[in-house]
């Protein structure tokens, strides 16, 4: 491009006067024009329009500043205290979420390692214990002699003994019934009871025959035979007598035999059921002491099962406080693990950033102490969206509404854009007596500055009026005078108008002063202008 411009020191003549930099004539005034070329003028889109007039909503302005999305800011600080060995990241520095910020040395976070693998070898030598206190010996032992207590009351109340001197005593008694009923005395009398009418009758034959003889009655020889016959029913009597006589004899032997038997089965008997007696006491007492045995045995294992359990139960509660420790002091469960496998102590402490975003500000320097205490030692943002926080009186903050368009203007670069309100404070700051209202705008450009003043203009409510106005982009600032640049008749060649405005609205700017309408102005691409005016002025000063 190759501007032009007329009026004062130098125009047309090109005489130098050789003063040297930093003088100035004060007949001399800065130039008037400026002439693009065309080149130039499409190279960036120089738009030129006419003034016109426009009905606008009125507003008014509430002081603003760019600030932190408060929502994505992360303050980074320690959970060990220790000495930084590695600083990793400066500000501006962007980071990704888990990338390492700074490493910490920490003898705290050692100690507490280390406690962990001492309770981790108390936990391993209390978990033994408890099995051994369950396989309690004692216990064990008792309930052998349980076992062996109950066979023996068992073998007591086996009848097998006393059912066989019972057997014998019953076999006795029947003996001494059969010899009571003895069948030889019993032939024997009965053979006597036989005998005896054979002898009367013979001696009667006999009495009788022995008359008849002496009358001559009755032959001797019967006679002879009537007494032999007589003598031998006399012999049979007498024999019969004597063998009765003898088997009573022989049956009073065998009952005398056969009660002493029975008197002797019925000792033994008595003495088998005294020694069951005697039996059973001894079993039930060795039962009584063997259940004694096993309570006392148990109540012992359960006393050393109960204290057993309670170390390892302290012991287990020992390596969950450490383990619980190295958490709080920001160690991975997974390094905790492999801490406890491989007992390597590693007091080195990566601090690492917990979201993604740029470094915006940082206290701490590599080979300084920190500590838990530190409210933070570094912080974090994402500034691809950023805050506008306006806070007007509770008067002026009537209007505010969530979702009202408003526009937001940089005095400096002369940017004004549009946006809407997403939030507005319920309440009144109790400290500065104003209300809070906020916009949230897209800074994936980095454009919009944390920590930047700007103005807000908000429609104030009244009804809308029609006023001249200029398109926001037209206007420009000069030594914080608003101006415009007005194409003059000459091709492409513009002149600076300062102007006086109202509060924009809508993207627009009305215009009290400095314009009239249908005048024609740079609506479009106004900044090379004002580059092109200020590059002439400081020529033109430092020609002189």
């Amino acid at each position: 491009m190759s501007p032009l411009w007329s009026g004062g020191c130098g125009q047309g003549t090109g005489h130098n006067h050789g003063h040297g930099h930093g003088h100035g004539h004060g007949d001399v005034t800065p130039p008037e024009e400026v002439q693009l070329s065309a080149k130039a003028m499409k190279q960036h889109d120089i738009r030129v329009e006419s003034v016109d007039k426009r009905v606008l909503k009125p507003t008014f302005s509430v002081p603003a500043r760019v600030a932190f999305d408060e929502e994505s800011i992360a303050h980074v600080g320690t959970l060990v205290n220790g000495r930084v060995t590695d600083m990793k990241v400066h500000i501006g520095d962007t980071v990704k979420e888990g990338d390492v910020l700074f490493v910490i040395e920490s003898p705290e976070l050692g100690t507490a390692q280390n406690a962990l693998l001492q309770a981790l070898d108390v936990e391993k030598t209390a978990a033994p214990g408890v099995e051994l206190a369950r396989n309690n010996a004692g216990v064990a032992k008792a309930m052998a002699e349980i076992e062996s207590a109950k066979a023996l009351i068992q073998l007591a109340k086996n009848p097998a003994g006393i059912n066989q001197s019972k057997a014998e005593l019953v076999a006795a008694q029947a003996a001494l019934i059969l010899e009571q009923n003895d069948a030889t005395v019993a032939q024997a009398e009965g053979r006597l009871a036989a005998t005896e009418p054979v002898e009367k009758q013979a001696r009667e034959l006999v009495v009788a025959g022995q008359k008849l003889y002496e009358a001559k009655a009755l032959a001797r020889k019967e006679l002879q035979r009537r007494e032999a016959e007589l003598a031998t029913a006399i012999a049979e009597v007498a024999a019969a007598k004597a063998a009765l006589t003898q088997a009573k004899v022989q049956q009073e032997r065998d009952l005398k035999a056969a009660q002493a038997n029975v008197t002797a089965k019925q000792a033994a008997l008595t003495l088998a059921e005294a020694q069951q007696a005697k039996d059973m006491v001894t079993a039930q007492a060795k039962m009584n002491i063997a259940t004694a045995m096993v309570k006392a045995a148990n109540a012992a294992q359960a006393k050393e099962l109960g204290e057993a359990r309670g170390i390892l139960s302290m012991a287990q509660a020992s390596v969950e406080a450490a383990r619980n420790k190295l958490s709080v002091l920001g160690m991975a469960p997974e390094s905790i693990d492999a801490l406890a496998k491989n007992r390597k102590l590693n007091p080195q402490y990566s601090t690492v950033a917990p979201r993604a975003g740029t470094v915006v500000e940082r206290e701490v320097t590599q080979g300084e102490s920190v500590s838990s205490d530190q409210p933070h030692l570094l912080m974090m943002a994402d500034l691809s969206r950023v805050w506008v926080i306006m806070e007007a009186t509770p008067a002026r903050a009537d209007v505010f509404r969530k979702g009202m368009k408003i526009s937001l203007r940089n005095k400096t670069t002369g940017r004004e854009i549009q946006a809407l309100l997403d939030f507005v404070s319920p309440t009144v700051d109790p400290e500065t007596r104003t209300v809070r209202a906020r916009v949230e705008l897209d800074n994936t450009d980095g454009s919009w500055r944390p920590g930047q003043f700007l103005t807000s203009l908000v429609p104030t409510g009244a009804p809308a009026t029609e006023t001249l106005v200029v398109p926001v982009a037209a206007v420009q600032y000069v030594d914080g005078q608003p101006v415009v640049y007005q194409l003059l008749s000459k091709e492409n060649t513009f002149k600076q108008v300062v102007i006086t405005t109202g509060p924009s609205s809508e993207g627009w700017v009305p215009v009290t002063g400095g314009l009239k309408e249908n005048t024609k102005i740079v609506t479009h691409g106004s900044f090379l202008l004002k580059a092109e005016f200020g590059k002439a002025k400081a020529g033109h000063d430092h020609s002189h």
